[in-house]
């Protein structure tokens, strides 16, 4: 190959530098080759694992050259045959010609290719920037001291924020905002944009440090430069003064890491593909109505501790808290019904709350086949859902038709004749709607997960000639006495949250064998394993049929007919509970 490729090479790329590794094992592993920039082989071209590819190395990986990745980006999005792709720790370092190298002259084409789109850019940036490069900071205006002698707080609206003052010390983590935490914080943002007030968090100084705060100060001058950066808004913003601190703060802020530099680039890629949702009234709203809660320190030995008793030693906020405090801002008006159902959530146990939402979050993912092991914070977007403000999209409408059909039906004067009320129609498969009614929701499934523990809720449909009727097996899985086992208590967690899963979807219809049913395929886990895990139940719900047939059935006989294999005793666990084999067969 190689012999084939230098006088290619040559001919095309004249005085061009170019560089073969050769090795026992990989003849030819790669081949680079320069940019127009000759001499700078932090940019090259490369045949690299069967495709031809432009790598951004050395200085190019820095924040520095951001403008340059940016540049190069931009123009790549105009070829549907290109994309980008992660390159050491940067997410973003590498740019992919997609056509499968098969011959020396494929890899000919490709240096061609991305020569002809990538090197009268980087030519055009290097006559135009390159001089100047890394000497911005030395021409900025010293940075406004911001110095205080005693501690001080003060609501300071974004647009009145002294980004042109901000210094990200040293010691600061990493910035660490992933697409996801730029994509939730705008969507938060458009939710509330009729608010009059919207706050922001809590932002920690100690004179111009940002002691707490990095990562939504970083992410607002993103999505800020972004906003500037729109013609419309450009030549029309009254906002010149912020634009301006904002340019300060970007020249200002040099990030060393490659994570936060990757996450930076990943992050303003984001917020550039949400350009249409970002328009003149969404700046408006983020600059006059958003606001932080500034608090600024004297020593830096204080906002760390200030830091530390806001994060560290106050009790960690559940993400059932993060959940209320979301939708309880998505009601406008508060109704005697909300009144009662945050009575209501008030009154239960924080620890009952807990594992009655990852049930719920279980059940989700469960259901769709996808893992569900623990709900954290990261999760809570899992509950959030239609706010009825938003547009009216097609798989919308079902939902709201029954919400507002619902609420009127209830609210309607001749209920006071009759008495009766109609509840929404909840299922664990829907979108929520946020507010008013996800309360409802969590009312409607606290009773319903109540009800699936309880045996004497099935006593009703018991009788003295079925030995295994709902009543009987949940009653002894009440009672048995290794029932609180951490492996038995897992596997009792799979059981409840397949039973609340059919519960939801059918009611009490045929419960008996349908218990006895669920009861047989997830305690055929607790008979086989000697030890049970969380991955257990977690494989065993994501991987098997049960999930699956409830969500996909039309009929309870459609989860009553499904075949499941039958565990021969000889094959129990030697710490199988008795009880649990005597039900079992």
């Amino acid at each position: 190959m190689k012999n084939i490729l230098v006088p290619k090479l040559n001919e095309i790329f004249q005085k061009r530098k170019y560089n073969f590794e050769i090795n026992h094992r990989h003849n030819n592993r790669f081949i680079q080759l320069n940019t127009i920039l000759n001499n700078d082989s932090d940019v090259h071209y490369e045949y690299y694992q069967g495709f031809v590819e432009l790598h951004l190395e050395g200085k190019y990986s820095s924040y520095d050259y951001n403008d340059v990745w940016r540049t190069l980006v931009d123009e790549s999005r105009k070829h549907n045959n290109l994309s980008w792709h992660r390159w050491s720790e940067r997410n973003q370092g590498r740019c992919r010609y997609a056509k499968h190298v098969e011959s020396p002259e494929d890899i000919i084409e490709g240096f061609e290719y991305l020569s002809n789109i990538f090197d009268p850019i980087l030519k055009d940036i290097d006559d135009n920037t390159n001089e100047d490069r890394g000497n911005v900071t030395e021409t900025l205006p010293l940075a406004d001291l911001m110095k205080v002698n005693e501690l001080t707080t003060s609501i300071v609206q974004i647009k009145n924020l002294p980004f042109n003052n901000f210094v990200i010390p040293e010691y600061q983590r990493p910035y660490k905002w992933t697409v996801k935490n730029v994509n939730q914080l705008i969507n938060d943002l458009l939710a509330f944009r009729k608010n009059k007030e919207y706050r922001l968090g809590t932002l920690v100084l100690n004179d111009n440090n940002i002691v707490d705060g990095q990562q939504r100060i970083v992410t607002l001058s993103l999505i800020l430069h972004v906003l500037f950066s729109k013609q419309d808004i450009s030549q029309k913003s009254p906002y010149q003064e912020v634009q301006d601190k904002v340019n300060t703060f970007w020249k200002r802020t040099k990030f060393k890491n490659e994570h936060s530099i990757a996450h930076v680039r990943e992050n303003l890629t984001a917020i550039k593909e949400r350009i249409e949702d970002l328009d003149s009234k969404f700046l408006d709203f983020l600059l006059q109505n958003c606001q932080f809660v500034m608090v600024q320190l004297p020593k830096v030995s204080e906002a760390f501790q200030f830091f530390d008793s806001q994060n560290a030693r106050g009790k960690d906020l559940e993400p059932h808290d993060l959940l209320k405090a979301f939708h309880l801002r998505e009601i406008n008006t508060f109704s005697e019904n909300d009144s009662s159902n945050i009575t209501y959530w008030q009154g239960q146990n924080s620890n009952h709350l807990v594992n009655l939402f990852l049930t719920l979050y279980r059940i989700k993912k469960w259901s769709k086949n996808n893992s569900g092991r623990e709900f954290t914070k990261s999760d809570i977007d899992v509950f959030k859902g239609i706010s009825l403000g938003d547009k009216r999209y097609p798989f919308y409408m079902q939902q709201l038709i029954c919400h507002y059909f619902s609420h009127r039906y209830s609210n309607d004067i001749t209920r006071n004749i009759d008495g009766s009320n109609m509840e929404f129609p909840f299922q664990l498969d829907q979108t929520c709607i946020n507010g008013s009614r996800f309360f409802d929701m969590i009312r409607h499934y606290n009773k319903l997960y109540n009800h699936v523990t309880n045996c004497e809720h099935y006593k009703v449909y018991d009788s003295e000639s079925n030995s295994a009727s709902a009543y009987k097996i949940i009653d002894k899985l009440n009672k048995y006495p290794n029932r609180n086992r951490k492996g038995d208590m897992y596997v009792r967690q799979l059981f409840n949250s397949l039973l609340m899963y059919y519960i939801d979807r059918y009611g009490y219809e045929e419960i008996n064998k349908i218990t006895r049913k669920i009861f047989k395929y997830v305690y055929a886990l607790r008979l086989a394993h000697f030890s049970i895990q969380l991955s257990t139940i977690d494989n065993k719900a994501t991987m098997g049929r049960m999930f699956k047939a409830i969500r996909d059935s039309q009929s309870p006989y459609d989860i009553i007919n499904l075949s499941i294999q039958f565990l021969p005793k000889e094959q129990n666990a030697r710490n199988a509970d008795n009880i649990i084999q005597e039900l079992y067969y």
